[in-house]
């Protein structure tokens, strides 16, 4: 205890132990195709190809719940469709809406072999908005997929 008379002085002395801070290292280039490949075909499987438990349970459940909730909102599953018109000779559009969505991996793949979403229903008022969370739910894996390589990297956590 320090006497009042003496209160301007510090109460300790400053901590001179440096913190070490151990650096993200990356893992074998074999292991790092796999979870990235993992990372595409089911979303969070290359953050648990990583060890990343959290992360993959999280990204799993926001990404294919928000897939399932977009064709349980009649949500159309799309696929590059012939423009004859066009110079490129395939409609832009489809091929972009395909490429989010098929960003999803096996979501996508499973519901267009099954059937799901291939049978458009416009009148339906939630079709918008099924088919927003379907894009949603690809371009988020492709983020993932890219978390998941820049942790096998070694350039983040």
């Amino acid at each position: 205890m320090q006497p009042r008379d003496n209160l301007s002085e510090p109460l300790s002395t400053p901590y001179e132990r440096p913190i070490i801070i151990s650096q993200p290292r990356a893992v074998p280039a074999v292991k790092r195709t796999i979870a990235v490949l993992a990372s595409w075909l089911v979303p969070g499987a290359g953050h648990l190809v990583l060890g990343q438990f959290g992360r993959a349970l999280l990204f799993f459940l926001t990404i294919t719940g928000s897939f399932c909730l977009g064709l349980a909102l009649d949500a159309k599953l799309f696929w590059p469709s012939a423009d004859p018109t066009s110079a490129i000779h395939y409609d832009l559009i489809s091929c972009l809406w395909f490429f989010s969505q098929i960003g999803s991996g096996l979501c996508y793949i499973g519901s267009y072999v099954l059937g799901f979403g291939l049978t458009p229903r416009p009148e339906a008022a939630t079709f918008e908005y099924g088919n927003g969370f379907t894009f949603l739910a690809g371009l988020l894996n492709y983020l993932v997929i890219l978390d998941a390589f820049d942790i096998a990297a070694g350039r983040k956590r």
